[in-house]
C-alpha cells in the first residue's frame, strides 16, 4: 500500500508536465522559452512526451508494485537524476528551471524510500 501510493505520487509529478506534449503552449509557463523558437518547441514537446513514459511507468507501477515497481523507478530514477545533474553542471537551478529542480530534488524522498522498502536491498545491506 505505501510502495503504491509513493508511485502514484511520482506518477503525478511526471504526468502533470507532460500536457506540454499535446499543449505547446505550456512550454513557456513551464521552461520559459518562446514559442517562437520552433526547433526548443519541439525538443520540449519531445521531453514532455517521455516524462509522460515515465509517469505512466510510476502509474502502472503504482497498481502492479510486485511486477513492475522495480523497472519503473530504474526508469524514474535515471530520469529525475540525470536532470538533476544536467541542471547543476550547467547552473540552471534558478530561472525557469528553479521549479522543475525542486520537484525532481523533492520526488528523489520517495524514490529513495521506495529504494530501501526493496526486498533485495534487506538482505543484501541490512542481512535480514
Amino acid at each position: 500500500m505505501v510502495d503504491s501510493a509513493l508511485f502514484a505520487f511520482l506518477a503525478a509529478i511526471h504526468l502533470l508536465p507532460a500536457i506540454a506534449a499535446v499543449f505547446p503552449r505550456q512550454i513557456q509557463r513551464l521552461y520559459g522559452v518562446e514559442p517562437a523558437d520552433r526547433t526548443l518547441v519541439t525538443l520540449l514537446q519531445h521531453r514532455a512526451m517521455l516524462l509522460g513514459l515515465v509517469g505512466f511507468g510510476f502509474l502502472a507501477a503504482a497498481f502492479r508494485v510486485d511486477e513492475i515497481g522495480w523497472h519503473a523507478w530504474l526508469l524514474g530514477a535515471a530520469s529525475m537524476i540525470s536532470f538533476l545533474l544536467f541542471a547543476v553542471i550547467n547552473r540552471q537551478l534558478t530561472g525557469p528551471l528553479r521549479l522543475i529542480a525542486i520537484v525532481d530534488a523533492i520526488g528523489l524522498i520517495p524514490l529513495g524510500i521506495l529504494f530501501v522498502r526493496q526486498p533485495w536491498f534487506h538482505n543484501t545491506y541490512l542481512g535480514v
